[in-house]
């Protein structure tokens, strides 16, 4: 609606209607709905192009002409597999059948070498199932690969005795 400007009065003044209200909103609502998922989208299409490169990475290892395998028992239960390729300078790690930890512990990986145990990941919580593929990146001095129970959120230092010790294959 507008208001007749008489003579002298002034200007001429639109006033918004409550459906023109109501439709600026719906739009308004709409850009901002837009603009997330577009930020989701990218994170998605982001994530994506990093487990790509990550699955490649680790049928690379696992292809490799130098890959050596190492499986063992679990002193828990199941069993953990070690693929390592010193000439992609990777190593796959795998399990499969351990048990399920409370939701205070979890399992970690370390990488040990002559300057001790390093961390070098967290297992997923699956019960039973197999657990990775883990990618790690041995250094060059790194002779052992253990798995221990430690804290949610893993820890610095081994604090548990591990479930699980391998020798490295050589090159």
């Amino acid at each position: 609606m507008a208001r007749a400007a008489s003579a002298g009065q002034g200007e001429v003044v639109a006033l918004r209607s409550s459906r023109a209200r109501a439709l600026a909103g719906v739009a308004a609502i709409a850009s901002a709905a837009a603009i997330a998922l577009g930020v989701v989208a990218f994170d998605a299409r982001r994530d994506l192009g990093d487990l790509q490169l990550r699955e490649r990475e680790v049928a690379a290892v696992l292809s490799a002409p130098d890959a050596r395998m190492v499986r063992l028992r679990v002193t828990s239960g199941g069993s953990g597999t070690v693929t390592i390729s010193r000439a992609r300078g990777g190593m796959v790690f795998t399990t499969t059948g351990l048990p399920r930890l409370p939701d205070a512990r979890v399992y970690e990986l370390w990488l040990m070498g002559p300057d001790g145990a390093r961390p070098a990941g967290l297992l997923d919580r699956r019960a039973g199932g197999p657990s990775g593929p883990v990618l790690l990146r041995p250094l060059d001095g790194d002779q052992r690969v253990g798995l221990t129970v430690e804290p949610a959120g893993g820890s610095r230092k081994p604090t548990t005795r591990p479930v699980l010790l391998a020798d490295l294959p050589p090159a």
